[in-house]
């Protein structure tokens, strides 16, 4: 009931152009020209975009704990993946869940699942510190973000859903985790790239 009032409390409007009803236009959203395509452990990872500009904005509101952004995000990732793949999402940790009121990765993963009628296979618990704030040299030096949820059921091949990506440290760890029990990651999926030399230590 709330998902429904909210649009009417809360307006929601593009945060590019301020087109109504959509936070996040097609006029104003990454094109496909702007896909991006690397090699994360041995895996093609795609990216709707580059992380800049108003698509950076609109990722940050997500993070911020801003749900609007959620259905044009999820349209950009499934444009990105074959349909009927299980898919996993890489998960963030429960602090950082708690303070959004949601786990962004997720919440895009079940949706592109529905759009695609696969199956989102929530397999993965994060652990360890946080991301932001940290280099290039200690993002690929930390190990041992995920670990399996307890009782996990896991496919046999899946394509991993992340946010963005920027060492690609994050992916390779997930990738590698679910590797070693057994499953075939097949592909990756994220919202954007970070440009090269965008990341260093606040």
């Amino acid at each position: 009931m709330w998902e429904r009032l909210r649009p009417w409390i809360f307006p929601v409007s593009c945060l590019g152009c301020g087109a109504p009803h959509v936070a996040l236009c097609a006029a104003c959203a990454p094109l496909p020209a702007d896909r991006q395509t690397e090699r994360v452990a041995n895996v093609a990872v795609r990216a709707a975009g580059s992380y800049e500009g108003v698509f950076r904005q609109a990722i940050v509101a997500l993070k911020g704990g801003e749900r609007a952004y959620l259905e044009p995000f999820a349209a950009l990732l499934a444009d990105l993946i074959a349909a009927g793949v299980p898919l996993i999402p890489l998960p963030t940790s429960r602090r950082r869940q708690a303070a959004r009121g949601f786990d962004q990765a997720v919440e895009l993963a079940r949706r592109v699942a529905a759009l695609h009628g696969s199956v989102c296979c929530e397999v993965l618990v994060k652990r360890g510190i946080a991301q932001r704030g940290l280099n290039r040299r200690d993002r690929l030096e930390a190990g041992g973000r995920f670990r399996l949820r307890t009782g996990a059921v896991l496919p046999e091949l899946a394509i991993v859903i992340d946010d963005v990506v920027t060492t690609g440290a994050t992916l390779a760890d997930g990738i590698a985790t679910l590797r070693a029990a057994g499953v075939a990651v097949i592909g990756g999926a994220v919202l954007a790239r970070t440009p090269p030399g965008r990341n260093s230590r606040r």
